[in-house]
């Protein structure tokens, strides 16, 4: 005995050629046509519509293949890292970029506080980067200090110590 289902509305949206023809055509890339029909920008999204698209046959010959992300792509300067304060949402700068930065403007590859370099016991070191202040959005040079592990590890603002001398001072408990 079979059930019939043919009165079941499908599930989920259906992509038909009305749909996307539009958004394809107002679109240069399919991120864009992933916003204009108000999808998540994640990846299976991408490909579906991506094939749904190939498979109606509909010209994507416009599109521009530039970036899929909403950012602009442009990389920061090392200058640039080391003036600019970055946005209250802004990423954190990777330590070993501003190393480089600090490097490239006339730093010192060495401990700021016992001098030791790269080079210890025979073998490398990782220098790490301290911000004096504990804020790590504040990437100005004279914020900025290389330290060898075991200096930034007794610093008042190693591995947010800072912060949470800030939350007691406010009475906050953690």
């Amino acid at each position: 005995m079979k059930i019939d289902t043919s009165h079941f509305a499908s599930e989920g949206a259906r992509w038909t050629k009305e749909v996307l023809e539009p958004a394809v055509a107002s679109s240069t890339n399919v991120c864009e046509v992933l916003r204009y029909l108000g999808i998540e920008e994640v990846g299976g999204h991408h490909t579906h519509i991506s094939r749904r698209i190939r498979a109606l046959g509909i010209d994507t010959s416009h599109f521009t293949g530039k970036s899929r992300t909403r950012r602009a792509t442009r990389r920061r300067s090392d200058a640039g890292l080391l003036v600019e304060m970055p946005i209250a949402g802004a990423r954190r700068v990777p330590s070993s970029r501003l190393k480089t930065a600090m490097l490239a403007r006339g730093a010192t590859d060495e401990c700021a506080l016992c001098g030791t370099g790269p080079n210890w016991r025979g073998g490398t070191i990782p220098l790490e980067i301290d911000h004096i202040d504990g804020n790590w959005r504040n990437n100005r040079m004279e914020n900025l200090r290389i330290l060898c592990p075991n200096c930034h590890s007794v610093t008042d603002s190693y591995r947010g110590r800072a912060k949470r001398a800030r939350s007691a001072r406010a009475g906050v408990r953690r």
